[in-house]
């Protein structure tokens, strides 16, 4: 009974958790409903119960560090998090790494839904543009199998839950503008972002129904030249409350156009002012990194545009006191396309000639090539909660279907012979992906003050390359895993508690590891074991070259949680055999070319906490240290030359990281002071100086007034000053192209709550 009263008391201390209306079977009693102020999911943690590493964030957390700044962005602060952007300010094409993974081996969902892509296990944010604004709640879990859902967690999981239903009716209008510092302009901070956004929430309609909607537009020009933004968002939200079940349809997405700004720059243009903002195609540097050669401006006309809607429906169904059936049902799809530059494709690279119906007479010339791409993806994720009195049992399972359309076409160029189509592609093929998997997860009290964690996921997928245009390439390639998990949490005393937890996780490489289909026109082979003999390529579609990388995770916790004093540390011991680490090298698209390491270690320690030094002042922060090496790893050079790197760094992965917050609150004032600090790391895995980042620190100031209501109306105002001492540093890096953060910007706005 002790564990249905604490969540049932956090759900009325919700602004929309406790609604009490008219029972609608009309015998006048009155109903409860509990609307949760998190959907909860399986895999979510709970303090002194689960034997997890993780972090949350609060609503209150959210609406006062949410203004305009992607999801990335904002979780940046988050234990062993670090963030770049491409276009250098925050607001466009961002990503993060969690204990350095990068986010195709982070598991992110939303709401418990999959956002990885199932193709290339990426995540796009720029395609969730004003989503914390929505958003109430977001748990980050590190280490290895802490999902269920999408991709198996390698680095960790993001969790984002979106619960916008407030039980009063209203309506806020929202303005912001900001400005950027360009070192190199005589206007020193020109207008570069603006945001505008309307919501409405209606409250409780007809004891039993609540709505949401909010719209908005965020645009920016970016850092870097010809990397504007426009993200235009949309959320609608509808709940329905009964007795024992509650029903959510969520819709949200927003079309986007972005410049690109995909290629990093050489090193030596961070102190630079005016490079340091360019947006390269291509340059050249020698083997220090110095410039020699031309410096080839990105094309103006080089854009994408991109729409991703998303639709969920969630229902939770209390068949009695002890069991509760979740189900969520989502589906999205995703089209758009991106124009990039070409220039250098001859005819026999666009498949133009006489073997193709189409006779030329020469090259085009100042090509711009369209690249298409258009998703759609369904699934079901049904599970079943049991309290059987000794502990809570969760079985569950996850089925998705994907389908792709990819295709590539000449946008524009000189010189195409006389009637030429313009929606001739030039490459096109289907891409599949299917994935069903099913789990038990089990929290055992063993007594009042120990409980075991006892997880197992069993998942099969397929990646499947159907009706390619021209070359005909057409395979399936299954993958099985089971990935265990076991923990132990120990309740010392009412503050202090520990934890230790084991964890073996496998999972797949990406589709580009199998075959760079979009790529095959320039030269893209797929990557499996081939058979030569007679001068014909055969391909053996059952022995892929890149294989799947397994994770033994073992993580050990502390965790103090007093009156004034919350603290954690973790020890973490990652060991791989064949991850997926980066080559320091980038395919045309800027992405980060990866190939197995035999063995590889990751092991560190992290600190968290926050002391409420007095009612008003609160200082929070935390600390990483950690190591990361190549065990055993060899490369060949296309001359057959073997590299042996044992014992070198891994590329991307910062040995030390740390954050510190001191925050001061009043009744209608916030104010924040920020300082991250991201410690040196490699490029590449070849242990060169110059491929490398340098250490930086980084300023961050932020305000949040409320004003006391007047008439009904509320106010909210907030001033932010993002790199307040103007620091110049390189964010990321691949190889010998860098990353630079934005100068010193500035952003004010308001919104108006009716």
């Amino acid at each position: 009974m002790k564990r249905r009263i604490v969540p049932f008391l956090w759900c009325m201390a919700a602004i929309p958790g406790f609604l009490s209306a008219q029972d609608h079977a009309g015998q006048g009693k009155d109903t409860v409903y509990i609307l949760s102020p998190v959907i909860v999911t399986a895999t979510r943690a709970r303090e002194r119960e689960t034997p997890v590493t993780f972090t949350n964030l609060s609503p209150r957390q959210l609406r006062e560090r949410y203004s305009v700044q992607d999801i990335p962005v904002l979780l940046a602060e988050l234990p062993s998090i670090t963030t770049y952007s491409e276009n250098g300010n925050g607001i466009g094409y961002n990503y993060m790494n969690v204990r350095g993974f990068d986010q195709r081996r982070i598991s992110v969902m939303i709401n418990g839904v999959p956002q990885n892509d199932p193709e290339d296990h990426n995540v796009y944010w720029i395609d969730f543009p004003d989503l914390l604004a929505s958003t109430d709640d977001i748990q980050v879990q590190r280490g290895a199998g802490s999902a269920f859902y999408g991709p198996p967690a390698i680095g960790g999981s993001v969790n984002l839950t979106t619960n916008p239903f407030r039980h009063d009716p209203g309506i806020t209008l929202e303005g912001m503008i900001g400005f950027q510092q360009f070192g190199d302009s005589s206007r020193t901070f020109p207008l570069s972002t603006r945001k505008m956004g309307v919501s409405f929430s209606s409250g409780l309609v007809e004891q039993q129904y609540q709505f949401y909607g909010r719209l908005a537009r965020i645009q920016s020009d970016g850092y870097r030249y010809n990397s504007a933004v426009d993200m235009k968002s949309y959320f609608l939200g509808a709940i329905r409350l009964d007795r024992n079940m509650t029903t959510r349809l969520h819709f949200f997405g927003g079309p986007i156009e972005d410049g690109l700004a995909y290629y990093g720059l050489p090193k030596f243009v961070n102190t630079d002012l005016k490079l340091r903002r360019q947006n390269l195609a291509d340059w050249e540097t020698d083997s220090t990194g110095a410039r020699y050669g031309a410096m080839v401006p990105r094309r103006v006309q080089e854009s994408e545009s991109f729409s991703q809607p998303h639709t969920e429906l969630i229902h939770e169904w209390r068949l009695s006191d002890a069991v509760t059936l979740h189900t969520t049902l989502f589906y999205y799809s995703g089209d758009g396309f991106f124009d990039y530059d070409a220039s250098w494709a001859d005819t026999s690279m666009l498949r133009i000639g006489s073997q193709y119906g189409i006779p030329a007479a020469q090259n085009p010339t100042n090509t711009l090539v369209r690249a298409y791409v258009g998703n759609r993806q369904a699934g079901a994720l049904p599970r079943m909660e049991i309290d059987h009195g000794d502990g809570n049992l969760v079985v569950g399972a996850e089925l998705r279907v994907h389908r792709s359309t990819h295709w590539g076409k000449v946008s524009f160029a000189g010189g195409l012979p006389p009637g030429y189509d313009p929606d001739y592609h030039f490459y096109e093929y289907n891409g599949v992906r299917n994935v069903i998997s099913i789990f038990g997860h089990e929290v055992y009290h063993l007594q009042d003050d120990l409980n075991l964690m006892a997880d197992l996921q069993l998942a099969w997928n397929t990646y499947g390359i159907r009706n390619e245009k021209f070359l005909g390439n057409q395979f399936t390639v299954p993958y099985f895993f089971a990935n265990p998990r076991a923990g132990l949490n120990y309740n010392v005393s009412d503050l202090w508690s520990c934890y230790v937890s084991l964890g073996y996780t496998s999972r797949e490489p990406r589709m580009r590891n199998l075959y760079a289909a979009e790529d095959s026109w320039f030269g893209a082979t797929p990557l499996f074991r081939a058979d030569t003999a007679g001068g014909i390529v055969r391909y053996d579609f059952g022995s892929p070259l890149a294989k799947p990388e397994h994770l033994l995770n073992v993580e050990l916790g502390a965790r103090y949680a007093g009156p004034t004093v919350q603290a954690a540390v973790t020890a973490y011991w990652m060991e791989f055999t064949d991850e997926l680490v980066k080559s320091g090298q980038v395919d045309i698209f800027g992405q980060p070319v990866t190939g197995n390491a035999g063995r590889t270690r990751h092991y560190g320690v992290e600190i968290d906490g926050a002391v409420a030094v007095t009612d008003a002042f609160t200082v929070s922060g935390n600390f990483t240290l950690s190591r990361n090496r190549l065990i055993s790893y060899q490369t060949y050079s296309p001359g057959g030359a073997v590299s042996t790197l044992d014992g070198n760094p891994i590329a991307g992965f910062p040995d030390v990281l740390g954050n510190l917050r001191v925050t001061y609150r009043q009744e209608h004032l916030s104010s924040s002071l920020l300082v991250k600090y991201v410690g040196a790391f490699h490029t590449d895995n070849f242990n060169i100086a110059a491929n490398s980042t340098d250490a930086y620190a980084v300023l961050n100031v932020e305000v949040v007034s409320t004003l006391p209501p007047f008439l009904g109306t509320g106010i909210t105002l907030r001033a932010e000053v993002r790199n307040v001492l103007n620091t110049l540093y390189l964010a990321s890096g691949e190889g010998n192209s860098f990353f630079p953060g934005a100068e010193r910007n500035v952003l004010v706005g308001m919104a108006v709550h009716l």
